[in-house]
C-alpha cells in the first residue's frame, strides 16, 4: 500500500482559500476496512458550512472535509469477503473524503452500479441517501402526489426530481436563476423561479415540500402544503451567502426558522420533519438498509448529473463555484 496520500484540510475557518493541500501518511487498513485509491471526491454544501465554522458535527481543526468518494479498491482487511482489490466502488467517508486515498470500514463501501461512471458514482452517496430518506422514509411520496423541490438544481434536487417522477409524482422545481429553468424541465419537473412561485397563489396543496433554505422560507412554504402535506427541512443554506463568514446572517436565518407549536398545527393537518442524513448514516442498521437501496439507482434509471469537475489542487475554486450558485448538479474534485 502507498505510504503517503494527498489531502485537503481546513486549518482555519473562513474563505475558500483557507483550504490547504498537503501530503501526509496513508491510513492503516484494519481487519474490517477497505483502502480506496480515490478518483473523485464529492463536494456538498455541508463542506462549505464546516469551512465557515458553522457545522456543529465537524471535528476539531485541522481536519479533512468530505463525505463521499469513488475510485478503486487497493487493499482489503482480512475480514472483508465481498470486496476485492481492483473493484470500482463508491464510499461514504463521514469527513476525510477530500483525499487521494481513504481507508474506511467495509460497511461504508459498495460496488458502483454497472451503468454508472466513476464521476457519477461520487455524486451518489450523500445525494441519493438524502433524497431517499426525505422522499420515501419520511414523506412516503407516492403516485399522484404534488411535490415541490426547492433545491432543484443541486445534487440532491437533481436526484429527488427523478426519484419522485419515477413513482408518478407531479414535481415542481425552484431556482433562483431563470437560466436554470431549462435544466429543471429536462429533469422532468415544472420549473419556476422563486419570485414566480411566490407570486402565484394557485401553487398550493402540495403533498411534499423539500426545503433546504431554512429560515423564513419555511414560513413562506408551509401555507403551500395541502391537508396531510409533509415538509422535510434539510439545512439552512439561507444563512450563507457567497461563502463568506457572516454571523449576523446565520443568526438571522436561525431566528427566522419557525418554532412550530404542535397545538397550532392540529388545524392544518401537516407534518414537518428535520433531516440530517449524515447522522443517519452513522447508524449501522440504517447504513445496511440504505446500502440495499443502491440497486434503485439502476432500477429507477437515475442519472446523477455532474455539473463540473475541478482538479483537487483547485479545491478553493470548486467551493467558490458551488457557494455562488453556479452549479447545476454535483461538483467534484478529481485526483
Amino acid at each position: 500500500m502507498p505510504q503517503t496520500r494527498r489531502e485537503i484540510t481546513i486549518e482555519k475557518y473562513g474563505a475558500a482559500q483557507q483550504l490547504t493541500l498537503r501530503e501526509t501518511a496513508a491510513q492503516p487498513v484494519g481487519d474490517d476496512d477497505v483502502s480506496i485509491a480515490v478518483k473523485y471526491s464529492g463536494i456538498n454544501f455541508a463542506d462549505i458550512q464546516m469551512r465557515l465554522g458553522f457545522y456543529p458535527d465537524a471535528p476539531p481543526r485541522p481536519f479533512v472535509p468530505g463525505y463521499e468518494v469513488s475510485g478503486y479498491i487497493e487493499e482489503v482487511g482480512k475480514n472483508v469477503r465481498d470486496l476485492k482489490p481492483g473493484d470500482r466502488v463508491v464510499a461514504g467517508t463521514f469527513f476525510g473524503g477530500y483525499a487521494s486515498r481513504v481507508t474506511v470500514p467495509a460497511v461504508q463501501v459498495f460496488p458502483l452500479p454497472r451503468a454508472t461512471e466513476l464521476a457519477e458514482g461520487a455524486a451518489i452517496p450523500v445525494n441519493f441517501f438524502t433524497a431517499h430518506l426525505a422522499l420515501f422514509e419520511m414523506a412516503r411520496v407516492r403516485e399522484g402526489d404534488r411535490v415541490l423541490i426547492e433545491c432543484a438544481t443541486g445534487g440532491v434536487g437533481t436526484l429527488a426530481i427523478q426519484m419522485a417522477g419515477h413513482v408518478g409524482a407531479k414535481v415542481v422545481g425552484l431556482t433562483s436563476t431563470a437560466s436554470k429553468k431549462d435544466y429543471i424541465a429536462e429533469l422532468g419537473a415544472v420549473p419556476y423561479t422563486r419570485d414566480e412561485f411566490y407570486a402565484d397563489p394557485s401553487l398550493t396543496r402540495f403533498d411534499f415540500i423539500l426545503n433546504s433554505s431554512g429560515g423564513k422560507e419555511i414560513k413562506r412554504q408551509l401555507p403551500r402544503l395541502g391537508i396531510t402535506g409533509r415538509m422535510v427541512c434539510m439545512g439552512i443554506s439561507s444563512g450563507v451567502k457567497d461563502g463568506r463568514r457572516n454571523f449576523y446572517r446565520i443568526a438571522k436565518a436561525a431566528l427566522q426558522t419557525p418554532r412550530l407549536p404542535i397545538l397550532k398545527m392540529f388545524n392544518h393537518n401537516i407534518g414537518v420533519f428535520a433531516l440530517n442524513a449524515l447522522t443517519v448514516l452513522q447508524d449501522d442498521e440504517w447504513v445496511r438498509r440504505l446500502t440495499e437501496r443502491i440497486a434503485d439507482v439502476e432500477k429507477m434509471g437515475l442519472k446523477p448529473h455532474v455539473g463540473k469537475v475541478f482538479a483537487a489542487n483547485d479545491a478553493p475554486a470548486a467551493h467558490e463555484f458551488l457557494q455562488t450558485k453556479q452549479a447545476r448538479g454535483k461538483v467534484l474534485l478529481e485526483w
